[in-house]
């Protein structure tokens, strides 16, 4: 009698692409589906507020591929953060108010100059006041409730926005000592950051539901205007002490 025949060996299922069950895109996709579900959630709790497992459960995603695509939660926080200021910078270059270099600046005429300072404040106020909300929430609850994570943000997006008007106040205003750019820096960029951080109480205050038409042009004319002619005031004072010494 035959021997029974032996079953036909059982193949072994490969493992799955840490990519994704469905390879680079479906990975590329999930990464992406969790950034969006970052974003809504950080901007409506917070770094504190928000937990990896909701965010991942809105992406229709896993706490694995979550942790796999980020590491942690800051990481993912920040990733968020990053592409929000990159679309942030992304504006500016549209708009033409990148500065390539401190040559670039030296090449321009005053008119220019004003110019440059205007494009970017009008950039800065639209961006978080009309284009991205996400932004706009994420920033006031960094500001009111700053995580371990505010550092890196200042240190990588917040600062260097802040040093490019500081740039341009130095070519427009040479006279200023650094401490006086410097501060002159701070007003603007917090002119700009008043109508984020203040919108509730204004829109209120104005009798408004949402911003007027036309009132972010309006607005980055006054903080430009406004600021340069602090700083020609500036300058007329440091005439005034040369003229005495």
């Amino acid at each position: 009698m035959a021997p029974p025949a032996r079953p036909p060996p059982r193949r072994r299922s490969r493992p799955a692409s840490r990519s994704g069950a469905g390879g680079p895109d479906a990975g590329a996709d999930t990464r992406r589906r969790l950034l969006d579900a970052a974003g809504e959630r950080f901007a409506a709790l917070g770094f504190r507020g928000a937990t990896v497992r909701e965010i991942a459960e809105r992406a229709g995603a896993n706490l694995a591929a979550a942790n796999y695509h980020f590491g942690s939660k800051e990481a993912l926080y920040l990733e968020v953060a990053r592409e929000r200021f990159a679309a942030l910078e992304r504006r500016l270059v549209e708009q033409g108010a990148e500065i390539a270099s401190d040559d670039d600046l030296a090449g321009r005429s005053r008119e220019e100059l004003e110019g440059l300072l205007r494009a970017r404040v009008h950039t800065m106020l639209r961006s978080f006041l009309e284009d991205d909300s996400i932004h706009a929430a994420l920033m006031q609850r960094e500001l009111l409730d700053p995580s371990d994570a505010l550092q890196m943000i200042v240190r990588r997006w917040v600062t260097p926005l802040r040093q490019a008007i500081e740039r341009i106040l130095a070519r427009l205003a040479p006279e200023l000592t650094p401490a006086e750019r410097m501060r002159s820096s701070f007003s603007a960029v917090g002119q700009v950051a008043f109508y984020l951080t203040h919108r509730p109480a204004l829109l209120l205050m104005m009798e408004r539901r949402s911003w007027p038409r036309g009132f972010v042009e309006e607005v980055a004319e006054h903080v430009t205007e406004f600021t340069l002619g602090g700083i020609e005031r500036l300058r007329a004072g440091r005439r005034r002490q040369r003229g005495r010494s």
